[in-house]
């Protein structure tokens, strides 16, 4: 039998379709948004790597050239000193304490900006001339680590010295320093430049002004003394760091550029809370410095927030739009379905209206002419459906037909098709029937079904039907010949007194 009740079962299925197709939709536009949050970020964070790591290559750079160009000028002073083949402390004294040579440390000095001072230091540790004032104040610079350093080395190469206040203006400094030798290599003196920490500290507050706020930008000694930094931390002057840091980026080198990422506390950040950055260090080249600029997450993650938060609006209108948009094509696809369904159908029972029961009873037709099989046509009608709405209401007459027209159908097959034509008229089409005396058969299950009383409002009701049966292709070649074949088989069962079976022409 054919089960007709209630929207079809594909409107069902094709609805489920059409929701699980939006759900996949919707993972995908969230897998996709995912994805492209991860891309954007990875690429944030690579572009700021190699933003950092170029910044560390142009420092170390920069550095280089500032500390070449110093050591111009203390070749050029030591040169001097060569140049007068000067060989014991006196004649060093001598010539060191003289006019001319403060003219000439001065005249180094003004002719190069990055230096703060030039000076000629005795043997002692005794300013003998500086740049800053003729003749030189008392000053002994015998405790300073460059002095410490050339008087018990017989080192001839540029000693760096740590930063200091300078004594002379309190500006901070560090200085680059030569050993004078006289005659069998003994210690006559000094002879140094300094340099003041602003030159660089100056360029420092320049970029990484324009990184961002919480940025910094360090110069160290090879030691890891503190030579200056951006923001500048006066007390951090001249210390040493004691992190790892610096030696994990330096060793890091070959591998992103030296760029790390850590949030373990920093030389400057001891006491506050922890926060990701990234960091790059880089060796001057041919110096013992380096360099270091270091960038929180706040700032290299800054664009990444704006595009993701960008990603997820796009994301969540695009979701909002699937939502709306599906649940609009999910209403119109039912309202059209059922719209179709109910043209189709009977209202009060869910069963094949006339229509349906035309085109299905055309297809069994032509199949019956191929395959030269029989076809049986049963037209129902109930005898006191009158009599019932008139004893119980109309609402009673409704529940019968929905009773009656489920028991109808227990007794078909799935093959067969049972349709509701007329207020109680009923017809069924039941393709490859055998023979008339297999469609009584089914005509009698139909009446022994009906004979068992309905129960409406604790009223039982019996209902009595008339059965007319037609049969392709002894009764009719087309449907309109089949139909009418039972409806005169049906009237002459009414006639004979209702309740009974007849077969067209019997």
């Amino acid at each position: 039998m054919t089960l007709d009740f209630g929207p079809d079962a594909n409107i069902k299925q094709n609805s489920r379709i059409m929701i699980w197709a939006a759900i996949v939709l919707g993972i995908i536009f969230l897998v996709n948004a995912i994805l492209a949050t991860y891309l954007l970020r990875k690429a944030s964070i690579q572009d700021h790597s190699d933003q950092l790591s170029n910044l560390t290559v142009i420092l170390a750079e920069h550095t280089a050239q500032t500390i070449f160009s110093a050591n111009t000028a203390l070749d050029s002073i030591v040169e001097v000193v060569k140049i007068a083949k000067i060989d014991n402390e006196s004649a060093y004294k001598n010539f060191a304490s003289q006019k001319n040579q403060f003219n000439l440390l001065q005249e180094k000095t003004r002719a190069n900006s990055i230096l703060d001072v030039s000076t000629f230091v005795g043997k002692d540790g005794t300013v003998l001339n500086f740049s800053r004032s003729f003749p030189a104040p008392e000053i002994n610079l015998a405790d300073r680590d460059y002095f410490k350093y050339l008087r018990t080395n017989n080192d001839l190469s540029t000693y760096y010295s740590v930063p200091v206040r300078n004594k002379g203006n309190g500006k901070w400094v560090f200085y680059l320093a030569r050993r004078i030798n006289g005659t069998n290599d003994q210690f006559l003196g000094v002879v140094l430049v300094g340099v003041s920490v602003e030159v660089f500290s100056s360029l420092y507050q320049r970029i990484g002004g324009s990184i961002g706020e919480g940025s910094a930008i360090t110069l160290y000694r090879k030691d890891k003394t503190l030579l200056t930094r951006w923001p500048f931390v006066d007390e951090l002057i001249g210390k040493v760091n004691p992190n790892s840091i610096i030696d994990q980026s330096l060793n890091n080198a070959s591998k992103n550029n030296g760029v790390i990422f850590t949030d373990a506390p920093g030389f400057a950040r001891n006491n506050t809370e922890p926060v990701m950055r990234m960091i790059s260090y880089r060796a001057v080249e041919g110096y013992p410095f380096i360099v270091g600029a270091v960038m929180p997450d706040s700032i290299y993650l800054e664009n990444w927030h704006i595009n993701a938060g960008g990603v997820l609006i796009a994301t969540c209108l695009s979701l909002l739009t699937l939502s709306f948009g599906s649940i609009f094509l999910l209403k119109s696809y039912r309202r059209s379905a059922e719209n179709q369904y109910r043209a189709r159908h009977d209202i009060l029972t869910g069963l094949p209206n006339r229509s349906l029961f035309s085109d299905r009873l055309d297809h069994a037709l032509l199949s019956s002419k191929r395959n030269h099989l029989n076809l049986a046509i049963l037209f129902i009608d109930f005898d006191n459906m009158k009599t019932i709405n008139d004893a119980y209401s109309h609402a009673a007459g409704d529940f019968i037909l929905e009773q009656t027209a489920k028991r109808m159908q227990s007794c078909l097959r799935e093959s067969d098709t049972l349709a509701r034509i007329g207020g109680d008229e009923f017809i069924a089409m039941l393709p490859g029937i055998s023979n008339a005396m297999d469609a009584v058969g089914v005509a009698e299950k139909i009446q022994r079904s009906l004979a068992l009383p309905l129960s409406f409002e604790d009223h039982p009701i019996i209902v009595n039907v008339s059965i007319g049966i037609a049969l392709y292709p002894d009764h009719g070649l087309n449907q309109i010949d089949l139909i009418n074949s039972a409806d005169h088989a049906m009237y002459r069962a009414k006639t004979s007194g209702g309740s009974t079976i007849k077969i067209y022409g019997r």
